[in-house]
């Protein structure tokens, strides 16, 4: 369990110093956001194209060699991009590295979600999910924060180092994890040589649902940290977008780690639809309180909802996926994530632009995404049950 926990947190904290880092890198070796921009987008796209690949062959064979192998390359691509921005090469050498950098990215986060069962007893399943998601909460402000200090003290080049050595520890950590060496023993020649859906799990109508829900929650995300900038800046304090997001991830901690300590039976497709119709509410409401007080509560409201929605979220995938088709299960939520923030992002970028500035559309844009998933939610099997004493995964390996 330590081990696992410290591979996420190293993991999980790679992504986001590495995102703005590599920005401040490019932009302050060519002075041009448009390449900055164009470098970031290549990542996304490539990460979000390739994980779902290198999830199928962690199934198909062992989580080892695919980790090892896939940090091996994402070593290189590491060293070509700083190597690259501290000799200030040329744009398309660094748009080229980063496009590397996600395309080889380690599938270190789905591993770990479709491990969870394999580490903990199936009573404390949820309360495990829960914690994935707190610390992936986490893990975002403080790469953020981090990224910030190692600007002031370095240079943004030191910062994208470190979001290298991040991986790099996170992927080792992981390899080390018994229960993954437990997984890979078990595994028998019929079964990596078995046929399987050219789909894999999204041939699954029930996966498919939840992965629609997730770009859902994540456009409205999107929209959201665009929303809570442009409120800030129209009320000229831009300096407290960072407070009003943070009262957001306060919520989505506290209510995440009160949810997984419930022992009580969870019905997804119910709770998911209470849970999108309160924050479709709850958004509406940010968008139209007369003041950052009031939006930055209503924010707050909003991170509570999110907090045990994500977790339950996590727990009806595992429930769900066929159990051979776990982790390119949960590769696949890694891309529906990217796909649904870089989609909110946008569009909520362009709703300020054309409103000269003002917010409130954003939010109504988020609303309406939540509303999206609380629609898809009503798809989801009536039947479907996670509780303490079922784990979601419990097919998936022996303890």
């Amino acid at each position: 369990m330590p081990r696992l926990v410290l591979a996420l947190i190293a993991s999980r904290l790679a992504a986001p110093i590495l995102n703005l880092s590599m920005l401040l890198a490019i932009v302050s070796t060519h002075g041009s956001y448009a390449v900055g921009g164009v470098a970031l987008t290549g990542f996304s796209i490539a990460l979000a194209v390739c994980v779902p690949l290198s999830g199928r062959l962690v199934d198909r064979f062992h989580p080892r060699p695919v980790l090892l192998g896939a940090l091996a390359v994402h070593a290189i691509a590491y060293a070509v991009a700083v190597i690259g921005m501290t000799q200030q090469a040329s744009a398309w050498v660094l748009v080229a590295a980063a496009i590397a950098l996600g395309a080889t990215t380690p599938p270190s986060a789905p591993v770990i979600r479709s491990a969870w069962p394999a580490i903990v007893p199936a009573e404390h399943t949820r309360t495990a999910y829960a914690l994935d998601a707190v610390l992936n909460e986490v893990m975002v402000v403080t790469g953020t924060l981090l990224v910030s200090a190692l600007v002031a003290l370095a240079s943004p080049v030191a910062a994208v180092a470190v979001a290298g050595a991040c991986t790099v520890v996170g992927v080792l950590t992981l390899v080390t994890v018994p229960a993954l060496r437990t997984r890979a023993s078990t595994k028998s020649t019929s079964e990596v040589s078995q046929r399987r859906p050219v789909l894999g799990p999204l041939a699954d109508g029930q996966v498919r649902v939840l992965l629609g829900i997730t770009a859902c929650d994540m456009l409205a995300f999107g929209c959201v940290v665009v929303g809570v900038s442009a409120a800030a800046a129209s009320d000229g304090t831009p300096g407290l977008s960072g407070v009003l997001l943070g009262a957001y991830s306060v919520g989505a901690v506290v209510s995440a780690l009160g949810y997984g300590a419930r022992r009580r039976e969870a019905r997804p497709r119910r709770q998911l639809i209470a849970f999108h119709a309160a924050s479709a509410v709850l958004l509406v409401a940010t968008g139209i309180a007369p003041g950052l007080v009031l939006a930055g509560a209503a924010l707050l409201a909003v991170g509570l909802v999110s907090g045990p929605r994500d977790t339950l979220h996590q727990i009806a995938l595992g429930e769900v996926a066929p159990p051979r088709q776990r982790t390119e299960a949960f590769a696949w939520m890694s891309t529906f994530m990217w796909v649904g923030n870089g989609i909110g992002t946008a569009l909520a970028g362009q709703l300020v632009t054309w409103n000269n500035g003002d917010h409130t559309t954003t939010f109504l844009a988020a609303a309406a995404a939540a509303a999206g998933a609380a629609a898809f939610s009503l798809l989801l099997r009536s039947t479907l049950r996670t509780g303490a004493t079922t784990s979601p995964t419990s097919t998936a390996s022996p303890r």
